[in-house]
């Protein structure tokens, strides 16, 4: 372990030295022809070599010490180190020359010869790397594993070192310097360089179709997060590739900033190399020192014109004043750097309150949802948010801002129970998904994530609570319409033609007693009463249906005693416990709590093999509670629900309650929650003069 943090550290040392050695060369050899006053700046500034050894050196190093980009920082640091060559070794003999690419070389200037020699074949190395490797190795530094694509870059080491031998060894004067002949040719390599240097060309040319579509092919075998940074990465290469091809010389040194460029807005918008903190660091230290810089030399010019001197105590004044700033600059700076960057992520308390605005101002709890979706996305810079809803009936809900949200999923509970499902899509790069699923979310986004999760989870359960709202009304109206059929059926197909016959007896009776036939008369009338007496029967029968008369003979706990003592003949013990002002109860909780205490009750005598059962009957303010317990063997562990377990629940659910049944060791329980609307309070609790009032009432 100590090794590898030692061969790390060496590394990194070695990029930096290998980056500000690139960099300060380029710059000497931009520096040489104005100090000189030689003018060849314009012939250096036609090739990019001098931008591509700092942007590439210095992004180089920015990569090194970063695993996943080690070996791309390696190869960029390479890139830079020989166009550092290049370049150095291109000024230095243009300086040589004074100025004159055609001009004869003094004597005794040896030193000039041999950087003429460099410069003569130093350029190929990173223009080949550049055309052809990188393309083939983005992101990461390695390059597709299919075995050609491993050929192809055996087959660029192979062009480029023939390439390097051939230049260095051909005898002659320069392309680039006709006054100087090559100190190193050799005779013998002259015909040979006739044939290798058009097939070295050719070579490159066919390397650098290989390269570009390998670029496409990657593109199109990643997913995701994924083809974003091989697509930033790999086509900021490509068109480097293309546009020093095809535009004119000078602009090449604008064009090679695309590969730094694109592997900025690959790590900071879509994590690549996890170089997003650097970066948010990077920039807010540039921005610091750029303003600090700026606002001293506005206080020094300030300050020195009001007391005529910039001299003595102003530059002190103004450095103390910039120290004083600077902490709070610098708090304010990241804030605004992280806003930027990543959202409210760094803020959820922020977070909370835009998630929370826009839940309050939507008209409908699946609007609600749907904007609360819409804000957690753009305030956290998701590529696509979603909250599944899954609603009592089974179907599900789901609300979804950008693009399919599936990487990590996030559970919304709320009193105890899950109401719904959060999906993030990866966040806008971060947490790349793992070999073995989607990564969970970690720190700054795990905290705004579980933020936002309250919030959201009110939203689903509102949505459930509105869906279920909507299925109970549904229900009740089918209820009713099917208690109106059921009514019709009966009083048209049983009551109706019972009275219909009495009509028709009683007819017949009056026409038997116009004739004297008195006989007749006295058997119809006793058929017309028997017929009466079982209409009067359907009609007790009917209204028993629609409330058991019952609960207005004896109230609720008479009538669940009365009806316990008729079910448990010979059964179990049930005991009968009310607490509360059960006579006062709306007329539909009454009903709700006597059916479910006789269907549970009924059940545990038929099924449960119990000993005792527990009925209990708890009334507070604002709801009813019924429990019904056994002490029997509990509910079988492949239980099928029947019409009684569903009629409960469904009974419960009317009126805004719930209804539970669990099993334990010591049986079975069933326990219903009946919500209604406060009651008045007892006329022994009113104040003197309510009293009163309450019994003029």
């Amino acid at each position: 372990m100590a090794a590898d943090r030692d061969g790390s550290r060496v590394a990194l040392t070695a990029a930096r030295l290998l980056a500000v050695v690139a960099t300060a060369l380029a710059a000497l050899a931009v520096v040489l022809p104005l100090v000189s006053g030689l003018g060849y700046l314009e012939q250096l500034v036609r090739t990019p070599e001098a931008v591509v050894a700092t942007s590439f050196s210095i992004t180089g190093a920015l990569l090194v010490p970063h695993p996943p980009a080690r070996r791309m920082g390696w190869l960029l640091l390479g890139v830079g180190g020989a166009s550092a060559v290049y370049i150095s070794a291109l000024s230095w003999t243009a300086y040589a020359l004074g100025g004159d690419d055609s001009a004869v070389l003094p004597a005794g200037t040896d030193l000039a010869a041999a950087t003429a020699w460099v410069a003569s074949w130093a350029w190929l190395p990173s223009w080949l790397v550049v055309s052809t490797v990188l393309p083939q190795v983005v992101p990461h530094g390695r390059p597709l594993p299919a075995r050609g694509w491993r050929w192809s870059l055996a087959c660029a080491a192979v062009v480029g070192v023939v390439g390097v031998i051939t230049i260095a060894l051909t005898p002659g004067p320069f392309d680039f310097f006709p006054g100087i002949d090559n100190p190193l040719g050799v005779e013998a390599v002259g015909p040979v360089a006739e044939v290798v240097q058009p097939a070295v060309q050719v070579g490159m040319a066919a390397l650098l179709v290989v390269a570009i579509a390998s670029v496409v092919v990657r593109v199109r075998r990643a997913d995701g997060v994924e083809r974003r940074q091989v697509g930033w990465v790999g086509y900021a290469v490509a068109l480097t590739v293309l546009a020093i091809v095809v535009v004119p010389s000078g602009w090449a040194n604008l064009v090679v900033l695309l590969v730094p460029a694109g592997i900025a807005v690959a790590a900071l918008r879509y994590r690549l190399y996890d170089l997003d903190l650097l970066v948010n660091r990077t920039i807010v230290a540039v921005l610091l020192v750029a303003g600090a810089a700026l606002l001293y030399v506005a206080l020094v010019g300030w300050v020195g014109a009001l007391v005529g001197t910039s001299e003595g105590a102003v530059p002190f004044i103004a450095a103390f004043a910039i120290a004083t700033a600077f902490h709070p600059a610098r708090v304010r700076l990241q804030r605004l750097v992280d806003r930027l960057l990543y959202g409210l992520r760094g803020d959820p308390y922020a977070l909370i309150q835009a998630v929370d605005q826009s839940l309050r101002e939507a008209a409908t709890p699946r609007e609600a949802l749907a904007a609360g979706v819409a804000t957690v996305r753009s305030g956290l810079r998701l590529r696509g948010v979603s909250v599944l809803v899954r609603m009592p009936d089974g179907s599900e809900v789901e609300e979804r801002a950008g693009e399919a949200a599936t990487a990590v999923a996030v559970p919304l509970e709320l009193h105890g129970r899950q109401v719904g499902e959060l999906r993030v899509a990866q966040a806008a790069g971060r947490d790349a998904p793992a070999a073995d699923g989607p990564a969970p979310p970690t720190g700054a986004d795990a905290r705004a994530l579980q933020a936002v999760a309250g919030p959201l989870s009110s939203a689903a359960y509102a949505v459930r609570l509105s869906g279920a709202l909507e299925e109970s009304r549904t229900q009740l109206v089918k209820a009713r319409e099917d208690e109106r059929r059921r009514l019709r059926r009966d009083l048209h197909d049983g009551l109706g033609p019972l009275l219909a016959g009495v009509v028709m007896a009683l007819d017949v009776v009056r026409s038997a007693l116009a004739r004297g036939d008195g006989d007749r008369a006295a058997e119809l009338s006793g058929a017309a009463a028997e017929q009466a007496r079982s209409a009067v029967t359907d009609v007790r029968r009917l209204v028993a249906d629609l409330r058991p008369p019952a609960l207005d003979d004896l109230g609720l706990v008479g009538a669940l005693k009365a009806l316990v003592s008729t079910l448990t003949a010979g059964g179990p013990e049930v005991e009968v416990q009310a607490t509360g002002r059960l006579d006062e109860l709306p007329a539909a909780v009454e009903v709700a709590a006597y059916r479910i205490a006789a269907e549970a009750v009924n059940n545990a005598v038929r099924h449960s093999d119990a000993s005792r059962v527990y009925l209990s009957l708890s009334a507070g303010d604002t709801r009813l509670e019924v429990h019904v317990r056994d002490d029997g063997g509990g509910l079988p562990a492949e239980l099928t629900p029947g019409v009684g377990l569903a009629s409960m629940r469904e009974r419960a659910t009317e009126l805004g309650g719930w209804c539970t049944i669990e099993t334990t060791t010591g049986g079975t329980g069933v326990r219903a929650w009946l919500p209604y609307d406060a009651l008045p309070a007892p006329i022994d609790e009113l104040p003197p003069a309510d009293r009163n009032e309450e019994v003029r009432q």
